[in-house]
């Protein structure tokens, strides 16, 4: 039976936390858990331990200093128990079948299983089932932006063990765009079978205060160098 870590980086979410634990709470099928405070000055750490005090399978990290979103989610990639690791942002709302979906993908040959996101779009097709996606595919899905699939980290779920013969890790020097160059490099260095499964599991929460919406034109040319690397691993495939 496979396994699967949750990973879940929190930075001063103390007013959307409640909403998003539910979601966890409410999951049909067991994962692990872990929750990484990245040293917030709210009340987001005291909630994360509340959470986890009656739950075996939920931990609790909180880094002293603020690290970035990348070492947070580096830090659960290395103490991930599960077959397969997910990650999930501290203000988004997760359909309670999100776990499960993912982990139904995974079969021999598997490598990564992404769902349908809600965000700017809605999934094309609301049916439960699964595609399935060759590399080459799955790396011209997750290399460019407002596809179906997209190169985000939350609505997917990766083979741990590829994860770490890839030798990957998220680069903890970006302040945009690291979900998008991790998935592409994951893709770029992972041969096998990709499936995505367009029924609706993943809810991104626009928040006014959220990088995408307050970067700075400094962080869209760092962007714009992240998707020049991307471009240079499409032609290793």
């Amino acid at each position: 039976m496979t396994t699967l870590t949750l990973v879940v980086p929190v930075h001063n979410l103390g007013a959307y936390l409640p909403e998003t634990l539910a979601t966890l709470e409410q999951q049909t099928a067991p994962f692990e858990l872990w929750l990484i405070d990245d040293a917030s000055t709210d009340d987001s750490a005291d909630q994360l331990r509340q959470f986890a005090a009656s739950r075996s399978e939920t931990h609790v990290a909180v880094f002293p200093n603020h690290r970035g979103v990348s070492a947070a989610r580096n830090y659960g990639i290395q103490h991930a128990t599960g077959d397969v690791v997910a990650f999930a942002d501290g203000d988004d709302q997760l359909h309670p079948d999100y776990v499960k979906t993912l982990l139904d993908g995974f079969r021999p040959g598997v490598v990564a299983v992404t769902v349908g996101y809600r965000w700017w779009h809605v999934p094309i097709s609301k049916e439960n089932h699964y595609e399935r996606l060759t590399q080459r595919e799955m790396f011209t899905q997750v290399s460019h932006r407002g596809t179906e699939v997209g190169g985000y980290v939350w609505n997917k779920a990766y083979s741990l063990d590829a994860i770490r013969q890839a030798d990957l890790e998220f680069d903890e020097s970006l302040s945009i765009a690291e979900d998008y160059l991790f998935t592409a490099q994951f893709v770029a260095r992972t041969r096998g079978t990709y499936l995505y499964n367009p029924v609706l599991r993943y809810t991104k929460v626009n928040r006014p205060d959220s990088t995408i919406h307050t970067r700075r034109m400094q962080e869209r040319q760092i962007e714009g160098r992240v998707f020049d690397e991307i471009y240079r691993l499409g032609k290793t495939i």
